[in-house]
């Protein structure tokens, strides 16, 4: 259960939290629940888990809104297609579970799973929207803002970098497909993964024939990677 108590300055949580954040939590209960993967649930049955699933869900939004902020007040030339795209590279599964690595988010979640497999990752990535989600309830928006433009964005996120490098591969095979005149089409199926995740296996079909094929908790991320390896097929035959 979730250890009850008032501002704990050793506590390995608040530690962390104020070594990467340079936060000191208020209600360490929101953190402790952040880093709680579903493995490690509180408390489960069929229709309800505790674990850090809602508090990634609200993350997610705050990180969203505060990133879309950011960029409309520094863009102010760029169109909504720019900005839209510039900020799916910042929130993408891929970027977020980069920057929770170097976070070193994976020593101090808690869960009760093997995560040594690829198709695991993500799982990083949310624990760092659950964290923020966690903040923001914490400490409210101001913080929450501060936090992840200066201890998130600015350390991790190159802008230039981002901008030169498209990592829209869907988007750049069906520019391919159009630019050749080929039919092309994804078909994604409700799937288990590696890890027994629920998710989605994607293949991507260019003129009845398999180019390649994806997997990922979302439709989205399977179809991503799909279109990142038929790109791949492509360049190799050249």
């Amino acid at each position: 259960m979730f250890s009850f108590f008032k501002k704990n300055r050793h506590h390995p949580i608040t530690v962390f939290v104020n070594n990467i954040f340079g936060v000191l939590p208020n209600n360490i209960i929101w953190y402790e629940l952040a880093l709680t993967h579903k493995s490690a649930s509180i408390y489960q049955n069929k229709d309800y888990s505790i674990n850090n699933e809602r508090l990634e869900f609200l993350g997610d939004a705050v990180l969203n809104t505060i990133i879309a902020d950011y960029l409309f007040l520094h863009y102010v030339n760029e169109n909504e297609g720019f900005l839209t795209n510039l900020r799916s590279k910042v929130v993408n599964r891929s970027t977020l579970n980069e920057i929770a690595n170097q976070l070193e988010i994976q020593k101090i979640i808690k869960h009760h799973c093997d995560f040594s497999d690829n198709s695991s990752s993500n799982i990083y990535g949310n624990a760092l929207e659950a964290l923020i989600g966690a903040i923001f309830i914490d400490k409210g928006y101001k913080v929450a803002k501060k936090v992840i433009l200066k201890k998130i964005i600015a350390p991790y996120i190159n802008w230039e970098s981002l901008i030169q490098h498209d990592t829209n591969y869907k988007g750049q095979i069906i520019d391919w497909a159009q630019k050749h005149h080929r039919h092309i089409e994804f078909i994604s199926k409700s799937d288990t993964l590696q890890n027994n995740q629920q998710g989605y296996s994607t293949e991507l079909i260019i003129e009845e024939k398999v180019w390649g094929t994806g997997e990922g908790v979302t439709k989205k991320e399977a179809e991503q990677q799909a279109s990142k390896n038929a790109l791949h097929w492509l360049e190799q035959s050249k």
